[in-house]
């Protein structure tokens, strides 16, 4: 049975961004029975990953979760709103491919291992 929380969602501290982490309070990892390291789903308009990370100390028991402009983004959700958390079902990807969405890029072996270094333990949906 899968347990799920909500959460208020607070802008990331600048050491965290870019990390892919979710910064959240201890009450709510023994409540999802999730540990430091762990990938949890969050669901806002739409649904994305993230690492599970222990809240700092003086956001423990506010009900709050925090995340960068990038995971926000991904789930659809602006600071102050609300968000629900859950473990994620996680799978370990095989391959991944990428697109450019408006651009043509010339790849090179130093472009892909530098891609394949940034994704290496990074959440994806």
């Amino acid at each position: 049975m899968s347990r799920e929380t909500r959460l208020r969602v607070a802008e990331a501290k600048s050491r965290d961004a870019g990390r892919g982490k979710a910064r959240i309070d201890d009450e709510t990892m023994r409540a999802l029975n999730v540990m430091a390291g762990d990938i949890i789903e969050i669901k806002g308009k739409r649904t994305t990953a993230a690492v599970a990370w222990p809240a700092y100390q003086d956001d423990q028991n506010k009900g709050v979760i925090r995340i960068d402009g990038l995971i926000r983004k991904n789930a659809g959700v602006a600071i102050n709103e609300y968000v629900t958390l859950a473990p994620a079902a996680v799978k370990e990807a095989q391959t991944v491919q990428l697109a450019p969405v408006d651009m043509r890029l010339n790849v090179d072996t130093d472009f892909v291992n530098f891609v394949k270094s940034r994704l290496v333990e990074t959440p994806l949906v």
